[in-house]
């Protein structure tokens, strides 16, 4: 199933291209058609974090430092990928389209680090039977470049994971793609001053897929995804 545990969404600075329409009411129950409640928080309470939300302005991501909470009035039928960041905190990365949300609520829930955390980055994806990141990708991969930034003494796995819905290949293919994905990341961070000793490429092959029937062309965009796993903090 399409992961629905939405985990906040952004605003921008006063030049913005992205920016709240106004501050939430507490007592207000009702929301216009396209109008979504953001918050965040850390075990139960509220919290503050860095938030960039692509797909919200054709060109270019929205972003807002700090944000806590706000209402937002965004396009429903368009796939946004919302990134949250704080130092500490575990990496939080979701796509979504907004009119399948079963409720106009929106929370950013952040974790602080530890070993074993996971997160799927559905941001990050691959051409169809390419190694290649695909180029819309690349925003969300320089947001994993900040947080490892941010996050000096972390190391993690990139775990990558293959469509391979019609099973028509064998799992050592499969398997081999995924490793062949993860490295394609590793390389990019690497590139862009990550320590190689840092990161650690694994293989799901088609093992874990989100979509194991997909029908739309985001679904096996979602299959073809990385994971990232902390394994040293």
């Amino acid at each position: 199933m399409f992961v629905l545990s939405l985990i906040v969404l952004a605003a921008i600075p006063a030049n913005a291209q992205f920016h709240a329409e106004r501050a939430i009411d507490p007592n207000e129950s009702v929301l216009e058609y396209g109008s979504y409640r953001l918050s965040v928080a850390a075990d139960g309470q509220q919290e503050t974090c860095d938030v960039v939300l692509f797909g919200y302005h054709s060109r270019r991501p929205g972003r807002w430092a700090q944000l806590t909470d706000t209402v937002l009035r965004i396009v429903p039928h368009r796939r946004h990928t919302l990134i949250g960041n704080k130092p500490g905190y575990m990496f939080h990365a979701e796509t979504f389209f907004p009119d399948l949300l079963r409720t106009p609520n929106i929370q950013i829930n952040l974790r602080p680090l530890d070993i074993g955390q996971r997160t799927d980055i559905l941001g990050i994806h691959f051409l169809g039977n390419q190694d290649r990141m695909h180029p819309k990708s690349i925003g969300v991969a320089e947001e994993l470049l900040q947080w490892l930034n941010a996050n000096p003494s972390i190391a993690i796995d990139v775990i990558g994971h293959v469509n391979g819905a019609d099973g028509r290949k064998s799992r050592t293919f499969y398997r081999s793609a995924s490793i062949r994905r993860a490295k394609v990341l590793i390389a990019w961070l690497v590139n862009n001053g990550i320590s190689p000793h840092r990161l650690n490429a694994r293989g799901k092959g088609a093992e874990a897929l989100l979509f194991p029937d997909p029908i739309y062309a985001w679904q096996h965009e979602a299959n073809r995804r990385v994971e990232i796993e902390v394994v040293r903090l």
